[in-house]
């Protein structure tokens, strides 16, 4: 039977942006702290593979809104990994507010990374061990492509902060997610709302770096698409690409 997890959160105003919604990057982190206290009920948690000298790390998110909630809202995530093989495993999430009324859906794949050579590996037994107790299946999603700015409509410069680390030192994911929502026009973020952001992480960043966050739009009539592409300023390794889709409030 599928392993599933339930956990409910109250969407506080300061989380929430000007609009009265609750922030992109807000979510995902909800999304990211159901994915951990799961991974620690299925015997694989943050703490348990650092033990070991590796640490999860999200290779692609995929987020679908079909309504942002409110300040003061109260809303359930629902997640459980659905596929594994022995270098990702992917987890799915649903979003619902109080009556139970379906407000998004996201889709992730996640790697293991070596702490000492600061690369990606195979899954350690730890982790094999805790996948083949569940029903998984053996294919995970594709991670798609997503191509970079071209050409470049904004540049923005930001210097990774110590509040920006996770337990494995480096920049946590929504960090990038934040970089990325900042440098979209505001003549869209004033007139749209996201309804679709995907984004795949490419390397890693440490503190004190400097980042700069660039961006494409496109909003010749209809949902206006923005590509998106996140670099290091010194050696100029990309680090993250997306691209996220914008509506007229729902």
């Amino acid at each position: 039977m599928r392993p599933e997890h339930s956990q409910s959160f109250r969407v506080r105003n300061y989380e929430t942006d000007p609009h009265g919604r609750l922030r992109a990057p807000i979510l995902c982190k909800l999304l990211q702290e159901a994915a951990t206290v799961h991974a620690a009920d299925l015997g694989v948690a943050v703490e348990t593979l650092i033990d070991a000298g590796v640490a999860w790390v999200l290779s692609h998110l995929r987020l679908v809104v079909e309504r942002w909630p409110g300040p003061e809202s109260e809303i359930v995530v629902r997640t459980w990994p659905e596929a594994a093989n022995r270098l990702f495993t992917e987890r799915r999430f649903e979003v619902f507010d109080a009556a139970g009324e379906k407000l998004a859906a996201a889709f992730s794949l996640w790697l293991v990374l070596d702490l000492e050579r600061r690369r990606p590996v195979r899954f350690p037994a730890v982790v094999l061990d805790a996948l083949a107790r569940n029903d998984l299946g053996c294919q995970p999603m594709k991670q798609p492509r997503l191509e970079p700015p071209n050409p470049v409509d904004l540049d923005l410069i930001f210097t990774v902060r110590r509040s920006d680390l996770d337990l494995a030192g480096h920049v946590n994911n929504t960090s990038y997610i934040e970089w990325a929502i900042e440098a979209v026009p505001d003549r869209i973020w004033e007139r749209y709302e996201l309804a679709e952001l995907g984004i795949n992480f490419l390397s890693e960043c440490h503190q004190g770096e400097t980042v700069v966050s660039s961006s494409q739009t496109d909003d010749l009539g209809g949902p206006c698409s923005v590509r998106h592409e996140i670099a290091r300023r010194d050696d100029g390794e990309v680090v993250a690409r997306a691209h996220s889709v914008w509506r007229p409030p729902v």
